[in-house]
């Protein structure tokens, strides 16, 4: 059930996903992710911060004209611990082919 405060967050059109188990490798002496899979990670974060700052934006009576900073996403969150907010979840999932992974996430308040 959708309601007003309800936020739906799609991440498709990414490719493949990778495993992240045993991804790190060493090189130069450093500990790093695979780059590749680094890459894919960095898209999933970045499709995710998108859907969230244009939620944001358009939660109002009217659009932001001004910049508005990274922190206002932060503390519009609860402070207390999250499960204290969850009060139920549900998975559900399906079949694709591979390079056709991807999430769709719906967050609501009830």
């Amino acid at each position: 059930m959708k309601t007003s405060s309800s936020l739906t967050l799609t991440i498709t059109g990414l490719g493949h996903c990778p495993s992240f188990k045993n991804s790190k490798m060493i090189t130069r002496g450093r500990l790093i992710t695979d780059p590749k899979k680094q890459k894919w990670m960095d898209a999933c974060i970045r499709s995710i911060e998108w859907q969230l700052r244009c939620w944001f934006l358009t939660r109002g009576i009217v659009t932001a004209t001004e910049h508005i900073p990274l922190s206002k996403i932060v503390s519009s969150l609860p402070l207390e611990d999250s499960l204290k907010w969850i009060a139920s979840h549900s998975v559900s999932w399906r079949k694709v082919k591979k390079g056709e992974e991807g999430a769709v996430i719906e967050i609501e308040q009830i």
